[in-house]
């Protein structure tokens, strides 16, 4: 399989694409939808038996859930602060008497 160059710009045009069949595919409820429906008529086109559709659809799945956590992981790391800069100290100590 070759690498997937996905991207903002590429989901936002497939949204507005979509959105212009149907204005409810504003929604990105009503557009995660139809990229299921267009990912099951496209393998139910598919020539091969119905154990190894159901294969290729458990991975998909498994695909879209790692996506799915690697998209909110970089949501959460932007919107975190950075960490407070270290603050080295340098210096001789010595005892007092």
């Amino acid at each position: 399989m070759s690498e997937l160059q996905l991207s903002a710009k590429l989901v936002g045009d497939i949204q507005n694409l979509l959105q212009e069949h149907d204005p409810a595919a504003g929604d990105p409820g009503v557009t995660s939808q139809y990229l299921c429906a267009v990912v099951g008529f496209l393998l139910g086109q598919q020539d091969m038996p119905a154990g190894q559709k159901d294969e290729v659809l458990d991975q998909l799945a498994a695909f879209m859930k790692h996506v799915s956590d690697d998209v909110e992981s970089q949501k959460q790391r932007a919107a975190a602060p950075p960490p407070p800069p270290t603050q080295e100290a340098f210096g001789i100590w010595k005892p007092s008497k």
